[in-house]
C-alpha cells in the first residue's frame, strides 16, 4: 500500500475517524474532529479531506448521517500503515501464562481453555484449531482393558499433553497381552510422531522376521483404531460476544444472522482457519477479505503455532470490523507464543 499519496494531514484525519468509530461506534463529522481532537485545521478543511477519503474508498457515510465511518479499505490501510504497536499489560500476560502451568493436561482441555481465554480477554469470539494427532510426538502409550472387549488407549505427547479414547474390539485381549503391547510400543517406537510410529510398525511387519511380529500387528490395529489421522477440530468460545458488540454498532446488523449460522456450523470457520495454517505469523482479515460472505461484516485476527518446527494449528479471534486492532494483534501474538511453549517444552 502506497503511503506516498497520503499527506500527514490526511493520515491523521483517517486515523482519528477510525479510532473514534472503534471507541464510540459513531460516525465522525468534521465539527466533532475539530472540537474533540484539537486539530489545527478548520472544519471546512477537515470536511474536504473527509470527502477526499470517501471518494478514494477509505471512508463511507451512513445514509442518515453526515459523519464518516471506515470502509474495509480504510481499516486495511490503518492496520498496515497507521496502527501503532501495542503490548498486553503485565497483568494480562500473567493471567494467560497462569492457565498453562499444569504439568500434564488433556490436549482438549488446553484447546478449550485457549479459545475461552481469547474470548474473555478480547470480548470477541475466540478460536483455536487443534493439531492432528499424526503430528504429535509420542512420549508414552498405555493400553488398559475396561472389560466387555473395551480398551482405554492413552497417549501422552512429548509436551506432556494427554489424549485418550475408548475403543471396542472384536476379540478378547488379556491384561498381560495389552501390557506387552504397550511395553513394546514404548520401548521400540517412543519419541516418534504418531505418523512415524505407524510407518515404522508397517516397515517392521513387512520384514516378517521380527520376533515381536504378532504383537506389532495387534498394536498396529489398536493404535490405528484409537488414534486415527483425524481431521483437526475447531474450538470456539464467546459467540455471544459478537451479539453484544454488534448491538453497540448501528450499522452492522445485516450480517448478524450469517455469522451466527457460520459459527453454529463451524464448517466455514474451520475452512478459513485451515487456510491460515499454510503461512506463519499474525494475519488480519478484514470484512470482504474473508472468502465467505457470512464474514463480510467481521474481522479475523489469527496466528499459527508449532510443534517442533512444523506449524500444526492456528488460533485467534473473530469480531466486528470495529475492533481494537493493536490490542487484538498483541493478544493473539502472545497467546500463540505461549501455546508454542506448551507444545514445545524445554528438553521435551
Amino acid at each position: 500500500m502506497n503511503m506516498n499519496s497520503f499527506g500527514e494531514r490526511k493520515k491523521k484525519i483517517l486515523q482519528v475517524v477510525i479510532r473514534h468509530y472503534v471507541r464510540t461506534a459513531r460516525p465522525a463529522a468534521s465539527e466533532m474532529i475539530v472540537r474533540d481532537y484539537d486539530f489545527p485545521f478548520s472544519s471546512a478543511t477537515i470536511r474536504n479531506v473527509l470527502a477526499e477519503l470517501e471518494e478514494e474508498g477509505y471512508l463511507t457515510h451512513p445514509y442518515t448521517s453526515a459523519g464518516r465511518i471506515p470502509t474495509d479499505k480504510g481499516y486495511r490501510f490503518y492496520v498496515d500503515c497507521l496502527m501503532e504497536g501495542q503490548k498486553l499489560t503485565q497483568e494480562e500476560e500473567k493471567r494467560i501464562e497462569k492457565e498453562y502451568r499444569a504439568k500434564k493436561r488433556e490436549l482438549e482441555e488446553v484447546m478449550r481453555q485457549t479459545s475461552k481465554m481469547l474470548s474473555l480477554i478480547s470480548h470477541h469470539a475466540g478460536f483455536i484449531l487443534s493439531p492432528t494427532l499424526d503430528r504429535s510426538f509420542v512420549k508414552h502409550i498405555e493400553l488398559v482393558p475396561l472389560g466387555g472387549k473395551k480398551i482405554l488407549a492413552v497417549l501422552v505427547t512429548r509436551a506432556g499433553l494427554i489424549r485418550h479414547k475408548t475403543i471396542q474390539v472384536s476379540y478378547d485381549l488379556k491384561r498381560t497381552q495389552l501390557y506387552r503391547i504397550s511395553k513394546l510400543l514404548n520401548e521400540k517406537l517412543s519419541g516418534l510422531s504418531l505418523s512415524q510410529m505407524k510407518e515404522e510398525m508397517n516397515r517392521i511387519i513387512e520384514q516378517e522376521s521380527d520376533k515381536y511380529l504378532n504383537l506389532l500387528q495387534a498394536a498396529k490395529g489398536l493404535i490405528g483404531q484409537a488414534f486415527t489421522s483425524e481431521e483437526s477440530e475447531i474450538y470456539l468460545e464467546g459467540s455471544a460476544n459478537i451479539l453484544t458488540s454488534v448491538k453497540e454498532d448501528l450499522y452492522d446488523y445485516a450480517g448478524l444472522g450469517s455469522i451466527f449460522r457460520a459459527i453454529e456450523e463451524k464448517r466455514i470457520i474451520l475452512d478459513i482457519v485451515r487456510r491460515l495454517v499454510k503461512s506463519e505469523g499474525v494475519k488480519v482479515l478484514i470484512g470482504r477479505e474473508n472468502l465467505y460472505p457470512e464474514l463480510r461484516d467481521f474481522s479475523l485476527v489469527s496466528s499459527t503455532y508449532k510443534s517442533g518446527n512444523k506449524v500444526v494449528g492456528a488460533l485467534g479471534i473473530i469480531g466486528p470490523k470495529r475492533m481494537e486492532y493493536p490490542k487484538m494483534v498483541a493478544l493473539v501474538d502472545f497467546v500463540a507464543k505461549v501455546v508454542n511453549n506448551v507444545l514445545n517444552p524445554e528438553g521435551g
